[in-house]
């Protein structure tokens, strides 16, 4: 099985097809005191180590809501990336702006506002494995009570949902990996990160496998990726070959597995054994990129 390419990089922009001056002297009058405010978004960049992987952008869809005391009370739906923002239109700088990538194929945000879902609820709700391997989604808010009213561009930081490994060869002889097997993996991940403890005890966990077409023979990016899941009975487990002898390493991972951090597995070979080291290493920061997903802004 093909590895599956991680994102990378930061949303340089986000636009919509009907677009509006950023300029509030220059934009024009709508009803009900509604002015047109760009949100300006980008994604937090990894930390520590880690590097980003050149082709890993791929944005399907951009969506955003507003939830003022304790309810969803705006939606905006199918965004257009152009530049560096999208514009939304608001009465008022009140309640808190959330924004998500990736995430139209299982959230409906318009199906969610019918049922006037709480903001409870919504910080509950969760993305599920698409295709046995977790959805690369982005996720982020901004209290807009913090924002003054006079204020024209809304920041809004986007974390990646999940997390990635990496593998290391460090051993004496000719080495090759033809599988990882993320033991007892969460099979979804909430939207935002506060909510990841609380939604615990929900979360089905499976054993999830890749396997590799032809042997990992080199240090390899993104062999595998994650859900954000507190500390369990999480291992990681490498079926390896070592100059001809087949081995299976397994290793607990005594931690938590946080979105947005890479993880980077260590096969060593010394005279007494052959181990498996996890280390967890966060998200090296990436630079600035455009994204175009082919859709139409809808607000409702």
């Amino acid at each position: 099985m093909k590895k599956t390419n991680l994102f990378f990089a930061a949303f340089a922009s986000l636009g919509v097809l009907a677009s509006c001056s950023n300029d509030d002297a220059a934009t024009p009058s709508v009803p009900d005191g509604e002015k047109t405010r760009t949100v300006k978004t980008s994604i937090t960049r990894y930390e520590g180590f880690g590097q980003n992987l050149e082709n890993e952008i791929n944005i399907t869809d951009i969506q955003a809501c507003i939830f003022e005391g304790g309810k969803m009370t705006q939606i905006y739906t199918d965004l257009i990336p152009s530049k560096s923002s999208f514009d939304i239109r608001i009465d008022k700088h009140a309640g808190t702006l959330y924004v998500l990538a990736n995430t139209q194929e299982q959230i409906n945000l318009e199906e969610l506002k019918g049922q006037n879902i709480t903001e409870e609820v919504w910080l509950k709700k969760c993305m599920t494995m698409k295709d046995n391997a977790p959805v690369h989604f982005y996720s982020g808010s901004l209290s807009l009570d913090d924002m003054g009213n006079s204020q024209t561009v809304l920041p809004v930081s986007l974390k990646r949902g999940f997390a990635r490994f990496d593998l290391n060869l460090r051993t004496a002889g000719v080495a090759s990996v033809n599988s990882i097997t993320l033991k007892n993996a969460a099979q979804s991940g909430t939207l935002f990160p506060s909510a990841t403890q609380i939604a615990t005890k929900e979360v089905l966990v499976k054993d999830m496998t890749v396997s590799f077409d032809s042997p990992l023979t080199t240090d390899t990016s993104a062999v595998l990726y994650a859900y954000e899941q507190p500390q369990g009975n999480l291992e990681i487990s490498v079926d390896v070959t070592i100059d001809g002898k087949p081995y299976t390493l397994t290793k607990a991972i005594s931690g938590d597995i946080k979105r947005n951090t890479i993880y980077t597995i260590t096969v060593r070979k010394d005279v007494i054994d052959v181990t498996v080291e996890v280390s967890f290493d966060e998200w090296e920061e990436g630079g600035d990129t455009e994204l175009v997903p082919q859709a139409r802004l809808s607000i409702r």
